[in-house]
């Protein structure tokens, strides 16, 4: 054999060992999810069913029975709640920044958060009128684009 196609061989091998090794999503039960998770369902989305969660690694991705998305990192904690083209309960609003929310309240008052994500640099935040606002997080606006 050649080596150019000795090489890609070796490649291709290497690359299906590698893809089969890493971690697998798991479908895992609503009641057995960490108690953080359950009680952050049951407090902010008590009358939404939840439809599928999935375990991917150390991470939790929830889809509700109306179609909304939550995802959770391995300690527990919320990361992203997308309600699609509907508005974020309110009392989710609540845990983000109140200089955030007097923001949105003054600048964008016809428009609601449609999605929320949290990292350790900050907030990321979609409105209903398609703006998608990205604050520090301590609350301060970095960037508005669509």
């Amino acid at each position: 054999m050649n080596k150019p196609l000795l090489s890609s061989i070796f490649a291709i091998a290497i690359c299906v060992v590698s893809c089969s090794c890493s971690k697998a999503e798991l479908y895992v039960n609503a009641k057995n999810l960490p108690q953080t998770i359950q009680s952050f369902l049951a407090s902010h989305f008590p009358n939404t069913d939840v439809a599928r969660t999935i375990k991917d690694g150390n991470e939790y991705e929830i889809r509700m029975g109306n179609g909304w998305e939550i995802e959770f990192d391995n300690k527990g904690q919320w990361e992203t709640i997308d309600c699609k083209r509907d508005e974020v309960p309110a009392s989710v609003i609540s845990l983000i920044p109140d200089s955030i929310i007097m923001y949105l309240n003054s600048n964008f008052e016809t428009a609601f958060i449609t999605e929320i994500s949290r990292d350790r640099s900050g907030y990321d935040i979609e409105l209903s009128n398609g703006l998608d606002l990205e604050f520090s997080s301590n609350g301060s606006l970095r960037t508005i684009g669509d």
